[in-house]
């Protein structure tokens, strides 16, 4: 068995994938309102700040919508936005967009 480099990943990464899983998985369809951030912290164990980043990074790949004093809400995913390789995330897209522009 050969040995593979371990590549460390974000938290808010790894939170926004199991977001992701939970609405392929039919968890959460398109339209559904997702937990307040405090809940959903509180259920992963984490702080509100990751799961900030990780919601931040589904708005930007069009996953939820983020309605201020409404809540979060689950939409259909896009169907011919690219999605980013593993190696960007939204703050490192964000960067790269100040920076070219």
């Amino acid at each position: 068995m050969p040995i593979e480099a371990i590549v460390p990943r974000r938290l808010y990464r790894q939170v926004a994938d199991q977001l992701r899983q939970l609405f392929d998985s039919g968890e959460y369809a398109a339209g559904d309102r997702l937990p307040t951030e405090r809940e959903l912290a509180e259920r992963m164990g984490i702080s509100r700040p990751t799961i900030r980043e990780a919601l931040i990074a589904l708005e930007v790949e069009g996953r939820v919508r983020i309605r201020v004093g409404s809540g979060i809400y689950v939409t259909e995913p896009p169907r011919s936005a690219p999605m980013p390789s593993a190696g960007e995330g939204p703050f490192e897209l964000l960067r790269a967009r100040e920076f070219i522009e």
